[in-house]
């Protein structure tokens, strides 16, 4: 795998490269890196400022860019312009004239702004001759310095979320009319892409990304044009000029002056963002030959490139602004200014979506390296984040080379990105934003400060001061840019929620529902089970859980589905469709499954805490070393947590709790799959058999073979049971259209993901450890390094089930106290309140001696229970069999065929009470299987004795 070494910026000390550039391929490659998508957004920011305004300030704009260029231009030499030492970068340029300290603020920038292009970070120095010589020879360089889609990578992903959604409402509006309901929500395409690009991220050679950026320049062109073309065309159809002097009216159906203020400085940022190109200035400059001095051709270069640049960026935002008027769509390609021709416009949008696409990969090859070598350094002897597999691609002479550190990290960071895109998935506001940020720092500062030193401006003198005002001036007006784009990512988050209540944030909820503490034991389970009936149960649960999900969508209104009274929670549904008797049933249902969690959570979490001491032993003194130590301690450590935590204030508004308990369940999830795919691919081959764990032979008896099948269907059983939330997710939808439709839709997407990642944890986990898959695999020492990231993992699960203890806690405590409250009023008529203040806040610390007593009796019986049967594997199973059945397949079958009124004895009967029965069965066989592996267990292992 490569490294990039950004801080090894420094050309070499020989020159031999062979230069034939001209004035006019130097044109041609301005003007490919200045057009880009960014052009998108100027019809709009010329409605802001008006035909007055609009015209000049891009002229001024291109003005400030030419004039800064010719400054720049004299620095590709130093320290004389003409036969000076070559600058053959922008970052050669400034650390030789400005000095190495302003090599950190140069890394910074370069990595926000939309210019890294190709040939500045790819392989860095090592493959830049490679790429010199191949542009002198074809001389078409110009698609190499393409213009990027936008401002950074959370920009690449918003800018793709929009297009891949437009493409898709243009033909809904084509197929269904004009004034057709065509509202889609963004975060699947922001997810679709998001995983396109961690695939990407893993292949081979992305490195040299050369024919990316021809690809790029060519898509950027096209949909330019494109644009330009349609805007003619509106331009044409409305036969008159529409827009005003002065932009947006303000009042009287306009807008208010102070939004209108921030508008306009916002398409202050975008106009930025349309022109910078300095970063590749003196690349481009390097490729000229001389005589003449490059100084000059460049000179030349820039007053042509600039002149057809600004008359392209007036020609479209004069032209979209009179076809459009103050109403001109942020984005004139998927504003929906546009209805017809929608074949052209889906070929626009598709050249931005190849364009981002493989302008993605460009701009994260810099971050990539840095992140890697930045763990690699922290971890030098981690044999698995230093060893690169190479894996051999079918049919191809290519081999995928491939790493638990290239693989964690590249993910990781591109869902990071992906997320905070989906949280403010705003066009406009952020190119301005990040075109403020840049243009006066890359544009402006640095091109002035090194012309200063090149070209020794006296201080106190008329250039002195010109350039000084300019300076000045630029860093204003980026300021006023900078802080209208915040006002507007701000105003939009107020009127749009960052995840609508749609099917996407039903499927997100679902997905953390079901993903959790149940997957640390699916590879012990797949290994009871073996390779043919291992991955079959769990799409067996898969689509158990999923027809039940969807007969219990169609239960949240009834009588009718569609239009009868909401059931906002579980109890609710079954109470008014089966009546009181079933609903007292279902509490007796919910209150194992709340108990049994509690019990398992305890284990868990102790277990967890250990492995974290015992991770650093065998880190500490050897793999071969004697580390074990009791449970017993660190489940009471846990217990009196909770006790505490059970105590404070506000504790029953577990919001965050929830939120924290989902990113961390992510976490240890995916730390898991990625030390079970480090582990395959060190091992070189995959264990396991068709049957899984062996009979006799040295392996164990069939009676135990049998428990152990059985338990494993109650340890799979527990990681897909999400039905007792269903309702109350459900309950989040807007209608229209009906809960009913887009729930089934949340729950088929919800069940696939979370059912390939099951299977890929389980199937991994097994091709892994074989038959000899620990019961939960952070825990049972498969691993030993890197032990940070085992502890990591670990520490996830215990801030996890902290938190979740307390949210599954809550409805128990409220039911006990409640219950006491009616058996023995006077206790609580009687039981004082008591305020404590805590210091250095406003917050009051209120409990009660009865809050205290029967929350940390009922704490201490959990923690006891737990204590006497520590069984991670057997109580996960135990729980999962007692809870299924009757909260998956029973009340949600049972209140189906109520709703929709089976009669007996037909198809549709005999179907729903044979599903029944099935699980019924399975759901006891794994929890005799639950029991005789917790009896087994007391036999090994005496009550209060555990160790590990």
């Amino acid at each position: 795998m490569d490294h990039v070494e950004i801080e090894g910026f420094q050309s070499e000390g020989g020159d031999d490269h062979v230069r034939t550039g001209t004035t006019w391929t130097a044109t041609a490659h301005i003007i490919t890196a200045v057009i880009g998508a960014g052009v998108l957004a100027v019809p709009w920011s010329v409605a802001q400022l008006g035909w007055l305004f609009g015209p000049i300030v891009l002229i001024l704009f291109a003005c400030i860019t030419y004039y800064t260029a010719i400054l720049l231009s004299d620095c590709y030499r130093y320290p004389d312009k003409i036969t000076g030492r070559r600058n053959r970068v922008y970052m050669d340029a400034v650390t030789a004239i400005l000095g190495t300290l302003q090599h950190p603020h140069m890394i910074s920038l370069l990595l926000q702004t939309e210019y890294v292009h190709a040939p500045l970070f790819q392989k860095l120095y090592a493959v830049r001759n490679d790429l010199y010589a191949f542009l002198d020879r074809t001389q078409t360089e110009t698609a190499v310095w393409k213009r990027a889609a936008c401002c950074s990578l959370w920009s690449l992903d918003w800018v793709h979320y929009n297009h891949s959604q437009e493409h898709d409402k243009s033909n809904c509006y084509y197929k269904h009319g004009h004034d057709a309901e065509c509202q889609t929500s963004g975060n699947i395409y922001m997810l679709v892409f998001g995983v396109l690009e961690i695939i990407l991220a893993q292949l081979p050679n992305l490195e040299k990304v050369t024919f990316l950026s021809f690809m790029a320049a060519t898509m950027s062109f096209a949909y330019s044009f494109i644009g330009l073309g349609l805007c003619t065309a509106k331009l044409a159809e409305n036969q008159r000029l529409k827009g005003t002097l002065t932009g947006i009216r303000v009042g009287n159906g306009g807008i208010s002056a102070v939004k209108k203020t921030w508008s306009v400085f916002q398409a202050l940022g975008n106009m930025a963002a349309s022109y910078s190109y300095s970063v590749v200035l003196i690349e481009i400059q390097d490729t000229l030959r001389s005589p003449p001095p490059e100084h000059d051709s460049m000179k030349r270069a820039n007053l042509s490139a600039i002149a057809v640049t600004t008359i392209f960026y007036v020609t479209l935002g004069c032209v979209g602004y009179a076809a459009f008027g103050n109403s001109a769509p942020g984005n004139f390609l998927t504003g929906f200014g546009f209805y017809e021709p929608y074949w052209l416009i889906d070929i626009g949008n598709i050249c931005i979506v190849i364009h981002l696409v493989g302008a993605y990969q460009v701009y994260a090859q810099p971050v990539f390296p840095l992140i890697e070598n930045w763990v690699a350094a922290r971890c030098p002897s981690s044999s698995i984040f230093a060893k690169v597999y190479r894996i051999n691609m079918p049919t191809a002479n290519t081999a995928v080379e491939l790493s638990a550190l290239k693989l964690l990290s590249r993910s990781v960071f591109i869902v990071l990105i992906t997320t905070v895109a989906m949280v403010v998935p705003f066009f406009n506001e952020f190119i301005g934003l990040l075109g403020a940020v840049t243009f006066y720092p890359l544009t402006v500062y640095f091109p002035v400060s090194m012309y200063m030193v090149q070209e020794n401006v006296e201080r106190g003198s008329s250039k002195w001061l010109t350039l000084k005002l300019l300076d000045f001036f630029a860093l204003v007006v980026c300021l006023l840019a900078a802080v209208g784009s915040v006002a507007g990512i701000v105003d939009s988050l107020r009127h749009e929620a960052p995840f609508k209540r749609t099917v996407w944030t039903a499927t997100a909820h679902i997905i953390t529902a079901v993903i959790g503490a149940g997957v640390l034991g699916l590879p012990w389970s797949v290994a009871q089970l073996g390779w043919v009936l291992g991955p079959a149960a769990i799409l067996l649960f898969a689509w158990v859980t999923y027809y039940t999900a969807l007969l219990l969508a169609d239960c949240y209104r009834y009588p009718d589905k569609a239009t009868g009274q909401r059931n906002r929670v579980y109890m609710d549904a079954v109470s008014s469709i089966l009546g009181p008797k079933q609903e007292k049933l279902l509490g007796v249902a919910q209150h194992i499954d709340l108990w049994g969690a509690l019990i398992g959570y305890t284990i868990t979490t102790s277990t967890s805490m250990m492995a974290v001491k015992k991770s650093n032993c065998f880190h500490k003194y050897g793999h071969d070393s004697e580390c074990r130590m009791s449970g017993n301690l660190y489940m009471i450590l846990f217990g009196v947590i909770e006790i505490v935590l059970a105590q404070l204030p506000n504790l029953e508004k577990v919001t965050l709790l929830s939120i924290i308990a989902a990113i961390m369940s992510f976490a240890y999830s995916l730390i898991g799959l990625g030390l079970c795919i480090a582990e395959v691919a060190m091992n070189g081959k995959l264990k396991g058999s068709l049957t899984g764990t062996e009979v006799n032979d040295g392996g164990m008896s069939l009676v135990t073979k049998t428990w152990n099948a059985f338990e494993a269907l109650g340890n799979i059983a527990f990681a897909y049971t999400y039905a007792v939330v269903l309702i109350e997710i459900q309950d989040t939808l807007k209608s229209p259209p009906p809960e009913n439709e887009s729930m089934r839709r949340a729950n088929l997407y919800a069940v696939g993901v979370t059912t390939v990642f099951y299977m890929a944890l389980g199937c991994i986990g097994y091709a892994a450890f074989g038959n000899s898959s620990p019961g939960n695999f952070l825990t049972g020492f498969g691993f030993y390094e890197p032990y940070w990231l085992i502890d990591i993992g670990n520490i996830c699960v215990i801030v996890h089930l902290v938190g979740a203890y307390q949210v599954y806690a809550q409805p128990i405590f409220f039911h006990l106290e409640n219950w006491i409250a009616r058996a023995w009023p006077a206790l609580y008529t009687r039981d004082k309140v008591y305020r404590i203040s805590l210091p250095k806040t406003t917050t009051m610390f209120e409990f009660t001696i009865m809050r205290l007593v029967v929350r940390s009796s009922f704490i201490v019986l959990m923690t006891l229970v737990a204590m006497i049967i520590p069984f991670f594997n057997a109580v996960m199973g135990l729980l999962g069999a007692l809870t299924f059945w009757p909260l998956t397949v029973y009340f949600p079958v049972s209140m189906y065929m109520v709703q929709e009124k089976v009669k007996r004895q037909t198809f549709t009967w005999f179907r729903l009470k044979f599903l029944n029965l099935i699980s019924l069965v399975v759901c006891i066989l794994a929890a005799v299987g639950s029991v005789a592996g917790i009896i087994d267990s007391l036999k090994h292992a005496a009550p209060f004795k555990s160790s590990y």
